[in-house]
Formats: structure tokens, C-alpha cells, sequence
């Protein structure tokens, strides 16, 4: 786990040193495609990827009623964040479709001294999201696993300003629609996750370092999530 853990943040400063640009403002988090079986499921995740550390929760209160959260802190190389998130929705027969908003923090050092920050800002960002695939499938010598597609459809707004002598203002609404994918692999009480995702940048207006964020267009997670209370599934 521990090679694991340094090769995600690894993955995460060439990513990063290769978005300096001033108009570099938004690392978005994985996806949380968890999907319910039954009333009664709680998962519980922990995750390293290249927007951070994030854990995740979801519960299903009912037979079709479930609800879901995470939060996300972001520390790689000159970039800081942190991120909540919390949705509800409805859920079928390995479908799950959810509404809820995200909200937080971030800003950028100038440098790697880490002394001096080069801008700050807050954000909002409304969404949806479908969840469908497998999960808890039985698949051999009691090995389960999940296989589970997910499209989340955000709307960001993002207010903040460059820390220089004239606090320019930064400000952003724009749309981002993320496919992303879960593949886990384990037990009846916990998998091994591994999460790909792709957040799409939609906007008329062309990037600029003082009017326009940017919603980096890749992320990848490794984790482990608990599962409790998740009745028989076979694939």
C-alpha cells in the first residue's frame, strides 16, 4: 500500500508541475460511484488519487432511498484544497441516480518554498449523478467484485482573486460533465477500488489567468472500501 500511495502522488506532481499556468485554479476529486443493493448498506471508503486524499460514505435508508458523501484535501506539490460533498437520490436494481452540491476551498503557492500564495479562491458546484453497473457480484471462490459506470454533471462557481499588488479577481461558471469508472475486488466486507475518471470542461469563454478557472481533465484513485450490511448479488 505504501508503493502504492508513492506512486499516485508521483503521478499527481507531474501532473501538477505541468498546470503552473496562472489560469490553473480547480483539481476536481474522483467520483463517488457507489452503488446500493438493498436498504440497510453502508459503505465507507478511504482513497489516495491525484486530487489527494479523499474518504467517502454512503448509506441506504430505505429500499430506494439512499444518501452519499465525501471529502476531499488536496496537497500536491504548490496546490491546496479542500472539499465536501454531500447527495441523495434514488436507487434500483444497480442503478442509482442522485442530485446534491459540492462546496470548498483552494489556492496555489507561488513557489516551492511555500511561503507566498498565488491566488485563493471558493467554489460551489451543483451536480448530478448516474451510477450503474455491478456491485457485490460473485465472481469465484467467494471473490466479489464491482464494476460500475458513472456521469456526473456539475455546474462550478468559482470566485476568487490573485493574492498581487491589485487583488484581481478571478470568477468562473461553467458546466463540467465527468465519465468515470470503479473497478473493486474483494470480499463480501471490503474491495480494493481502483477509479478513473475524465471532468470535461465546458465554456464559451477561452481560458484567461484573470477571468476563467480550470478543471484539470484527469483523475485516478486508489483505495479501500468497507461495505456492511449488502445482501447477495450475482453476476
Amino acid at each position: 500500500m505504501r508503493k502504492l500511495s508513492q506512486s499516485i502522488l508521483l503521478f499527481s506532481l507531474i501532473v501538477l508541475s505541468s498546470c503552473k499556468s496562472s489560469n490553473y485554479k480547480y483539481f476536481a476529486p474522483t467520483v463517488n460511484p457507489v452503488l446500493f443493493n438493498n436498504k440497510g448498506e453502508v459503505h465507507v471508503s478511504a482513497e489516495v488519487s491525484s486530487s489527494g486524499f479523499t474518504s467517502k460514505g454512503a448509506v441506504s435508508l430505505t429500499e430506494h432511498f439512499g444518501v452519499m458523501g465525501m471529502y476531499n484535501a488536496g496537497g500536491m506539490n504548490n496546490y491546496r484544497s479542500h472539499e465536501g460533498e454531500v447527495a441523495a437520490g434514488y436507487f434500483a436494481k444497480n442503478v442509482y441516480v442522485s442530485g446534491g452540491i459540492g462546496f470548498g476551498s483552494n489556492f496555489a503557492y507561488t513557489d516551492t518554498t511555500h511561503v507566498a500564495k498565488r491566488y485563493e479562491g471558493n467554489f460551489r458546484r451543483p451536480f448530478v449523478q448516474l451510477n450503474a453497473g455491478i456491485s457485490g457480484g460473485e465472481i469465484i471462490g467467494g471473490i466479489k467484485g464491482d464494476a460500475i459506470f458513472c456521469l456526473k454533471n456539475s455546474y462550478l462557481f468559482y470566485e476568487g482573486n490573485h493574492l498581487n499588488t491589485t487583488k484581481d479577481r478571478i470568477h468562473s461558471e461553467y458546466f463540467v460533465v465527468e465519465p468515470g469508472f470503479l473497478l473493486g475486488l474483494g470480499s463480501r466486507a471490503f474491495r480494493f477500488d481502483f477509479l478513473l475518471g475524465f471532468p470535461i470542461h465546458f465554456t464559451d469563454n477561452p481560458l484567461s489567468p484573470y477571468s476563467n478557472a480550470r478543471t484539470y481533465p484527469l483523475n485516478v484513485g486508489f483505495g479501500i472500501r468497507f461495505v456492511f450490511g449488502q445482501k447477495k448479488n450475482v453476476i
